[in-house]
């Protein structure tokens, strides 16, 4: 009989097992460890966290921290739709020194006035995809997630459509992400990436929120530092502006009008992009009312002492030569006068789709305007977002119509 002969393991074989078991124990210890992290830190501290936190929480956190409403858990209440308008950038919230537990915006306004709970998903940087698919989506399309409760649909949505940037938010999602063929209609391109891209769920990014809040807190203070309210300029106004409050002139920084150098065709591009986000929203909220609140830009609210303004920042369709790197053009002059023009092309272009999805339309424009002739509605250090005045304008003029069925005609008159 033969005997067999087993090679015994040699010494670095051996290492090299005990170094795969150790890595694997190690990997484990760590995974275990973060899963205990993130429910501990979403479901026990989170409730409790001070609420200046709120700016590097991901979306579903941040909207449970709202103090805009009476609980935690908001219970037949109005959800705020957009951007950084639907968010509360602004002087408002600069003088608290972002710090958001004291009312600030908008939704407080409502919230006082109405008494009932306000809640917003806006979200700086949004346009109507990111909105009402994007951020609806990251919010409440993740039942599964173990680390927030389950929220309930609002009783009625009030969506910002900001004039200032929203179309160009838009044409940016065309050029730079859904890369169109140009053979084929573009709205089926768009449902397609609306669909496939935004509205898509996974179970992976529940796990991906304590490393997104710990990402966004990196990366607020890399680019703010630790003093965000000094990071806007605090000194006197130049006179890159000048308008009139009361009949006298008032120096204003840059600011900013509502996709000026686009054509017709990119202005219908943008719509359409708004169109189809809205086709989804509706879907996924049968039932539920919307009303589009239309949201002038700053430099179609006031009166210039010259025939021009001086824009901010925005972005150029037409000079993007990397597709996926979008960049903004520095701002330039512009007459006044086109600045009023094309807000009353967009709005109307806004209008007819939104009456077409059969829901209620507000142009906010004449009473910006109104009560802008007599106080600065933006400033003196954001001029980009409104501040204490024009929040609680468009707060109290919202609480005021909240029920109505509106279907406001674009009006682009100014009153003498």
């Amino acid at each position: 009989m033969q005997a067999e002969i087993h090679a015994q393991p040699t010494a670095k074989q051996n290492r090299l097992r005990d170094a795969a078991v150790n890595t694997g124990l190690v990997l484990v210890a760590v995974a275990v460890t973060y899963l205990i992290l993130e429910a501990v830190f979403f479901r026990l501290m989170l409730p409790h966290l001070p609420l200046q936190y709120r700016v590097y929480l991901p979306d579903r956190a941040d909207f449970l921290l709202q103090i805009s409403k009476s609980q935690y858990i908001p219970k037949n209440y109005i959800a705020l739709v957009g951007d950084s308008y639907a968010q509360g950038m602004g002087d408002w919230l600069l003088s608290l020194g972002y710090k958001s537990s004291k009312p600030y915006h908008s939704a407080d306004v409502i919230h006082e006035r109405l008494g009932r709970d306000v809640a917003s998903l806006g979200r700086a940087r949004s346009g109507s995809a990111e909105a009402m698919v994007l951020r609806v989506a990251r919010i409440f399309n993740d039942p599964y997630c173990y680390l927030f409760p389950a929220i309930e649909a609002p009783t009625r949505f009030l969506v910002y459509f900001y004039e200032g940037n929203d179309i160009e938010d838009n044409v940016q999602l065309i050029q730079h992400y859904v890369r169109p063929d140009p053979s084929a209609p573009l709205a089926p391109q768009i449902d397609a990436f609306l669909q496939n891209q935004y509205a898509a769920t996974s179970s992976w990014r529940c796990h991906g929120h304590l490393g997104d809040t710990l990402w966004k807190m990196i990366q607020y203070h890399v680019r703010f530092g630790l003093h965000p309210d000094e990071t806007y300029n605090v000194g006197p106004v130049p006179a890159v502006n000048t308008i009139v409050i009361n009949g006298v002139p008032v120096n204003a920084r840059e600011l900013g009008g509502g996709a000026m150098v686009m054509n017709d065709k990119q202005l219908d591009d943008g719509v359409l992009v708004y169109d189809r986000s809205l086709a989804w929203f509706q879907q996924r909220f049968p039932g539920v009312p919307i009303t589009l609140v239309y949201i002038p830009s700053p430099g179609a609210v006031y009166r210039y002492s010259g025939t021009d303004a001086m824009s901010a920042e925005y972005y150029d369709p037409n000079d993007q030569p990397r597709v996926g790197h979008p960049h903004l053009t520095p701002g330039r002059k512009f007459p006044a006068s086109e600045i009023y023009a094309k807000s009353q092309q967009i709005c109307e272009r806004i209008r007819a789709v939104s009456l077409a999805h059969n829901i209620a339309f507000i142009d906010t424009r004449p009473a910006w305007r109104k009560a802008a002739a007599h106080v600065p509605l933006h400033g003196p250090r954001d001029w980009g977002h409104p501040n204490e005045a024009g929040y609680r304008l468009l707060g109290n003029l919202l609480a005021s119509r909240i029920d109505q069925s509106a279907a406001d005609v674009c009006d682009d008159r100014w009153e003498p």
